[in-house]
């Protein structure tokens, strides 16, 4: 068994060689932009030469990051669960992300929370990201906005109709009258 000291330099270690391997990988990424710079067919050459080492899938990565469209640490898929859509943001808003830098999110009470966007809840990630770009404080107040106006219409909706579907039932309201047509659309949906 190892010690707490051992385990330390083994994580070091490992550090160390990740970090090194990451530097290495942007200078081929760096190289390889560079060469379908000088030549386009040049991506068949790379291709063909590391076929058995690098999967097809790849290439776009390493074209992404040697031109600074994509962060490093997302070819590994750092960034977690929301590393689509920090891909699509640009290089420097990635460098801010990587780089521990908070971002103001609006709260539903009107509130700004500083928070770090790789450690957001699926809905915070949807206020804040608005395809290429993170949202403003103000845009974020009308995604806000938009988004209670979208589930009150909902809520409108379901109250005009003479019934309720929860799960598999449907429980009607008092005074409850269908058609033969909206009964059969009905037992359709349930």
């Amino acid at each position: 068994m190892t010690t707490s000291i051992e385990s330390r330099k083994k994580l070091e270690a490992f550090k160390q060689a990740f970090t090194t391997g990451i530097e290495g990988i942007v200078s081929a990424a760096n190289i390889y932009v560079e060469a379908i710079d000088d030549n386009p067919k040049n991506a068949d050459l790379f291709r063909d030469e590391f076929a058995d080492w690098i999967p097809e899938s790849a290439w776009t990565g390493f074209e992404a990051v040697g031109r600074k469209w994509m962060h490093p640490k997302l070819l590994m898929g750092g960034g977690g669960r929301f590393s689509s859509k920090i891909k699509r943001l640009p290089y420097s808003s990635q460098e801010r992300i990587f780089g521990g830098e908070k971002f103001p999110l609006m709260t539903h009470a009107g509130d700004t929370l500083n928070v770090d966007i790789r450690n957001i809840t699926g809905d915070q990630a949807d206020q804040l990201f608005d395809g290429s770009h993170i949202r403003s404080l103000p845009q974020q107040k009308a995604y806000l906005e938009s988004r209670k106006q979208t589930n009150t219409d909902e809520v409108c909706i379901e109250e005009l109709l003479p019934y309720k579907i929860v799960g598999s039932r449907v429980h009607f309201r008092k005074d409850c009258v269908l058609t033969r047509d909206e009964l059969k659309n009905l037992a359709l949906t349930v």
